[in-house]
């Protein structure tokens, strides 16, 4: 008999052959029929499509895979393809070069059954090397574990700014048309995760390391292309006039505060002397003025925004 699983992980993953072996390994032994892993492949070119495949077709838990393809689209088109496919009653997020430590589906199996929150927060260790994970230093979002407040949850969460996917499960019924924007391939989770704090109920932070993400020179957090710091430019200004109106103050004043600091470090590292510099220089200039009581955010950091306008004149007079 067939009955709807109440976790479905959604796993994209584009050229992933060197990490996607040790992933599935990783999480094999955790599934069952209440637990389902998406795999979607986004058009890769190397061999990871074909890895998955003969993953799938060798495991004894065959039944619980779902492995979807589509032409290279990127990485928020993947993941809200699988949203849309899974079944679970529960959704979470895993990475391609990542792993699922030991004891991460029993756990979050458990606390489904006997709270059914509508999101769930996981602990996580960083690792370069999956030996490195035996003596890496377990990683929180918060320092009290259970059922926590959402907005200060999420003014939380604004502050040490980690928004990553898969540090959070959600209950499809509470986030039905939750979402990742199409087209966006960098910062694409501070622009989606924000929205299950706002639509969710309650809120349960597990506070246990469950997840193992891998940090390394081909992360994504790595590969900033101009198109992409142009998106997260115009991200900035939409939330600064009033995108997310339902975002708590101080929330909203840690994600500009954030966002000004990549933008302002990343035109230092490759200037380009246009309008636009100058304006969004202004811009920057003028935000940490305003937001230079907000606490939350390092004195070091609000000093060099402010900073900014005479670095950039210096750098392309007129």
């Amino acid at each position: 008999m067939h009955t709807q699983p109440l976790l479905s992980l959604v796993l994209p993953f584009y050229n992933a052959q060197d990490f996607l072996q040790p992933l599935l390994e990783s999480i094999d032994p955790q599934l069952s029929p209440e637990v389902q892993l998406v795999l979607v492949a986004d058009g890769p070119t190397d061999d990871s499509l074909l890895l998955a495949q003969q993953f799938i077709r060798l495991s004894q838990k065959g039944s619980c895979y779902m492995l979807l393809q589509q032409a290279n689209a990127g990485v928020s088109v993947a993941r809200n393809f699988g949203i849309a496919q899974s079944t679970g009653q529960y959704i979470g997020f895993v990475d391609a070069d990542d792993l699922l430590l030991p004891g991460y589906t029993e756990q979050v199996l458990q606390l489904i059954r006997k709270e059914q929150p509508d999101l769930i927060e996981l602990g996580y260790q960083r690792f370069s090397q999956p030996p490195q994970l035996s003596a890496a230093k377990a990683r929180f979002l918060h320092t009290r574990a259970g059922w926590l407040p959402l907005p200060a949850a999420l003014s939380e969460v604004a502050q040490v700014n980690q928004w990553f996917p898969w540090l959070r499960i959600y209950r499809r019924q509470a986030v039905p048309d939750f979402q990742f924007p199409a087209g966006i391939g960098f910062c694409e989770d501070m622009m989606a995760v924000p929205q299950l704090y706002l639509s969710c109920q309650s809120l349960y932070h597990l506070r246990q390391p469950l997840y193992g993400y891998r940090v390394h020179g081909a992360s994504a957090s790595y590969q900033v292309s101009p198109d992409q710091k142009l998106q997260l430019q115009q991200f900035f200004r939409q939330l600064d006039n009033g995108l997310m109106p339902q975002l708590p103050v101080r929330a909203r004043q840690l994600m500009l505060l954030h966002l000004a600091y990549w933008l302002y470090n990343w035109q230092l590292q490759q200037p380009k002397a246009d309008a636009e510099t100058g304006r969004l220089a202004a811009d920057i200039r003028q935000l940490a003025c305003q937001l230079w009581w907000c606490p939350g955010f390092s004195w070091r950091k609000k000093w060099r925004l402010w900073r900014c306008m005479s670095v950039f004149q210096q750098q392309f007079p007129a």
